[in-house]
């Protein structure tokens, strides 16, 4: 508020004195809302009962039940009003009327009235039509005199000592049934922890400066160290693989083989033709002893020879390659067998891997979403599925330069670790979570790096 005023009781003088009737109804009205005060289950509960029920009693026109913490009251509820809107003025400013008590010369202890227009400065528009102008505060207290709420009753016309005396007289079963409800130790406990609460907020502060390393979890696979790639060696049909997935194999066996009906075919076709030419070449090379025109040609047969034979031996190697051998000593890696057989495959295209058991690796795929800067030499522990009471320690080696599109249609960075030493019992192809540990940051970014950049994404900040 612009200025402090100071509030003056004026109990109005000549009061009409009830009858015995009125005085038996009011006496047991009091009784019976005294009596819902202590039923109250909840502290919501009360607090609507005050708004609601006090007028009925108390000769006002509109309550308004506040509480909180020394000056800091916050209006719970209102007369005839089901839900508190915090942002509206007429809330708001009655906030303001009530810490206004809480400096005047009285304080918050007092039960006073006042024409409510000295409380609004000259200008203001929005609050001078205000029907009531007459107001009485009502403090809820503890024993020992802490004030941890209120009721705000206003009316049109001056307040009176008898009103007065049975609003205190409510006021009085409110603060016992509220402090009975929120309880009365933690009611002194929030309003006296308040040093603490600030020395709290300055130690978290000070705890969000403290570096920790950048940790990021990531799907991680155990993988072989330098694999042999077995691709397709020519576009065609898959026939059959001589090996099951996990099997061992020596150098030469059989892994696959394709279907060569087409190349057996061509190797037969160029195998004639071989032939054929080798016997235009006899036949050239007679006449031309006794034939000038012969000996023309005959260049052109041994030529014709040549393309016959790189023909056949074109085949040939092209048959041979169908069938597919193990470059090298290890364990044939694929996913299975029924996935393969009778399907086509183009040049290149990769079927299986053979690979040396005892060289293992991690394989690490980061999502971008979660990338972090990760350095050759960063620490990496996995926790496997087959055995994640004990992790593996690992040191990074390289990291992918390009996120890719992995399993899932995710966008993900490819890590590689090197184990610092092989646990029991591991074996290629067992998946688990890597924990990666990368530069040292503040423990507020490493909090709040995800909401952060939630945030910037989405507003743009």
């Amino acid at each position: 508020m612009a200025r402090d005023v100071k509030l003056t009781a004026r109990p109005s003088q000549g009061a009409p004195v009830p009858d015995a009737g009125g005085a038996v109804k009011a006496y047991d009205l009091l009784l019976r809302v005294e009596a819902e005060a202590r039923q109250a289950q909840t502290v919501g509960e009360l607090a609507f009962l005050i708004a609601n029920e006090t007028i009925r009693i108390a000769k006002c026109r509109q309550v308004f039940v506040l509480a909180g913490r020394n000056e800091n009251l916050l209006v719970r509820a209102v007369t005839s009003v089901g839900s508190v809107d915090r942002n509206s003025p007429r809330i708001r400013w009655i906030e303001a009327i009530v810490k206004g008590i809480s400096r005047s010369e009285k304080g918050l202890g007092s039960a006073l009235d006042f024409a409510l227009p000295a409380f609004c400065p000259p200008g203001d528009e929005e609050h001078k039509d205000f029907p009531y102008g007459f107001i009485a505060w009502l403090p809820f207290k503890l024993r020992g005199g802490t004030v941890f709420g209120g009721m705000l009753l206003a009316r049109d016309v001056p307040w009176n000592e008898q009103d007065l005396l049975i609003a205190r007289r409510l006021s009085e079963t409110y603060s016992h049934a509220w402090a009975a409800l929120a309880g009365e130790r933690r009611l002194k406990r929030r309003i006296k922890i308040k040093p603490f609460i600030a020395a709290a907020a300055l130690a978290t502060v000070a705890l969000g400066f403290y570096p920790v390393p950048m940790m990021v979890l990531a799907p991680v696979e155990v993988a072989p160290i330098a694999p042999r790639i077995i691709a397709a060696p020519m576009d065609g049909v898959i026939e059959s693989i001589a090996v099951n997935p996990d099997q061992a194999v020596k150098q030469g066996d059989p892994l696959l083989k394709m279907s060569d009906v087409t190349l057996r075919n061509e190797l037969a076709v160029a195998e004639q033709d071989v032939r054929v030419a080798e016997a235009k070449l006899m036949q050239v090379t007679q006449g031309a002893v006794s034939d000038p025109k012969l000996r023309a040609d005959l260049a052109i047969t041994r030529s014709e020879l040549t393309v016959a034979a790189a023909k056949r031996d074109y085949a040939r190697d092209m048959l041979q390659r169908s069938d597919v051998r193990a470059p090298s000593d290890g364990i044939a890696i694929y996913t299975d067998r029924r996935d393969w057989i009778g399907r086509p495959v183009t040049t290149g295209e990769r079927v299986m891997e053979v690979a040396d058991p005892t060289r293992m690796q991690l394989r690490i795929d980061v999502p971008a979403a979660d990338a972090i800067a990760v350095a050759p030499g960063a620490k990496v522990r996995a926790f496997l599925d087959s055995d994640p009471l004990k992790p593996a320690s690992a040191e990074v080696v390289a990291a992918s330069f390009e996120a890719r599109l992995i399993e899932g249609d995710i966008l993900a960075y490819r890590i590689y670790a090197r184990l610092d030493e092989q646990p029991h019992g591991m074996r290629l192809g067992i998946r688990g979570t890597a924990q990666i540990s990368g530069q040292k940051v503040a423990l507020a970014y490493y909090l709040f790096r995800k909401p952060i950049s939630v945030i910037r994404q989405r507003f743009g900040l």
